[in-house]
């Protein structure tokens, strides 16, 4: 960005901009984060092609894409650990929810596909891959003299921008949704079918958990789903029942009083 130049020396102070090559070079420099969009944007293609047509290739490049995106974005946020502060480290780390996602991403991995799964991760790279593009890539890559640059910056660029203004909270509180509603019950299923191991359902509820702590889109998928459930069992001959099931619930998964600060934004990997 160049500076305004003063009326004693009008080219002393100026910065000039930087040449389309030097935005190139700049670019290819920050090899983490073209990386980061990569990840993200295979993540998005690999998980469309894995839903139309199946197959265990698809399933697993979609799996790295999503270890390769959230392990450069957990490098740069907290960096290599040191030994002296490997606990604080730990403790740091643990709390983030990008954290949580890479775990996930690696139990997803070690099981048998499960298209749903991928889901959540491709609902976040859309966005990510949608806000690298607008803010990145498409400034630097279309030079002020192609005949594209007007398409791209009254056009694509707004466009681009216009989609995660309006979407992207509605996704993000759908993942919500999905993996309460969803991706739970589907896994549960998905034991007594052999496709997933007794523990994942297990480890899901903890990574739920973690979610319902910090996340307020996530509490609030509990609360839709608690409000269904006494409609339907309130009042009946099963309320007794369903009360100490509720409660057992609340214990288990110590949901009581939230905590106020969030380790990190909604789906946010950036």
């Amino acid at each position: 960005m160049s500076t305004q130049p003063n009326n004693n020396n009008a080219g002393a102070n100026a910065r000039p901009q930087p040449s389309y090559t030097d935005k190139l070079k700049a670019m290819a420099m920050n090899l983490q984060l073209i990386l980061w969009f990569l990840g993200h944007a295979t993540t998005v293609i690999q998980t469309l092609i894995f839903s139309i047509f199946s197959g265990s290739r698809n399933y697993t490049k979609a799996i790295w894409a999503i270890l390769l995106s959230y392990g450069i974005i957990l490098f740069k946020a907290h960096g290599v650990p040191q030994l002296a502060t490997i606990t604080p480290y730990v403790q740091r780390i643990m709390v983030d929810e990008n954290t949580q996602y890479l775990i996930l991403g690696l139990i997803w991995w070690s099981s048998k596909p499960v298209w749903v799964v991928l889901l959540p991760y491709a609902t976040f790279s859309v966005f990510h891959a949608a806000n690298y593009i607008r803010t990145e890539l498409l400034p630097t890559v279309i030079p002020p003299t192609s005949p594209l640059y007007a398409i791209s910056s009254t056009r694509a660029i707004p466009a681009l921008a216009y989609f995660s203004q309006h979407y992207q909270a509605l996704c993000l509180r759908a993942v919500s949704y999905l993996e309460v509603f969803f991706i739970l019950p589907y896994l549960v299923v998905f034991v007594f079918f052999g496709r997933v191991s007794f523990m994942t359902p297990i480890v899901f509820v903890q990574f739920l958990r973690f979610r319902f702590q910090f996340s307020p889109m996530t509490r609030e998928a509990f609360a839709e789903l608690k409000r269904r459930a006494d409609a339907v069992f309130m009042g009946g001959n099963y309320q007794a029942y369903y009360l100490q099931a509720v409660e057992y619930i609340t214990k288990f998964g110590n949901l009581g009083p939230q905590q106020q600060q969030q380790p990190a934004s909604e789906g946010r990997s950036r």
